[in-house]
């Protein structure tokens, strides 16, 4: 019987374990005070963002890992993945739309910065880049189209980079801020306004190559 008790609290810690490192990749929806389409600014880590694309609205899935960030070719991105919806999908206080729309990404380069590991990316903490610089570029991939973004003016701010701890050892880095800018598509002006995000990146979410 004693056997059996502690081969039934060891099962139950490691279900604890793979539980609890598996929550630290899901997203916590916590509503905008203002806008109430969008997810509020956070910096725990909640795998969260949201902007306003025109009227349309440019949100984290379900479905989709929210954040990479990728250096290869001697450049670094940084990618929001979610999906483009409607931005009057709600219902009981909780979005409806987050798996419905068209699979949307937004990648933005970022200059000077070349990470090893993931690790490094609390080197972004309080950094802001000018998007309109020469050679900064910001790229939107809807489902398999590329739209070209001549931006013109605005601002991608990581206003918070810091490890998350789990029994004092660091699992990921948590990137916070914000973003919105002006842009030509087709030379017509378009915008992503109001934009904000709260991801985790561990070494799954990293690539250099």
């Amino acid at each position: 019987m004693k056997n059996i008790y502690i081969l039934l609290l060891f099962c139950f810690v490691i279900t604890a374990c793979d539980s609890s490192e598996y929550d630290l990749e899901k997203s916590v929806y916590v509503p905008d005070d203002e806008y109430a389409s969008l997810p509020a600014y956070t910096e725990w880590g909640y795998n969260t963002f949201g902007a306003f694309y025109e009227r349309k609205l440019f949100i984290y899935s379900v479905t989709e890992v929210p954040a990479k960030v990728i250096y290869t070719n001697n450049v670094a991105r940084f990618i929001l993945k979610g999906s483009l919806n409607s931005s009057s999908g709600y219902y009981d206080s909780y979005p409806t739309y987050f798996s419905y729309g068209p699979v949307m990404s937004l990648s933005f380069d970022i200059p000077d910065f070349h990470p090893e590991t993931y690790e490094d990316l609390i080197d972004l903490n309080n950094k802001t880049y000018d998007l309109s610089v020469p050679g900064l570029n910001v790229t939107a991939v809807i489902d398999a189209d590329t739209i070209d973004l001549d931006i013109f003016n605005g601002q991608l701010q990581f206003k918070k980079a810091q490890h998350l701890l789990v029994d004092k050892n660091p699992v990921n880095v948590i990137l916070s801020g914000y973003f919105g800018f002006q842009a030509l598509v087709n030379g017509s002006p378009v915008s992503f306004s109001h934009g904000r995000f709260d991801v985790c990146i561990d070494e799954y979410d990293f690539a250099r190559y």
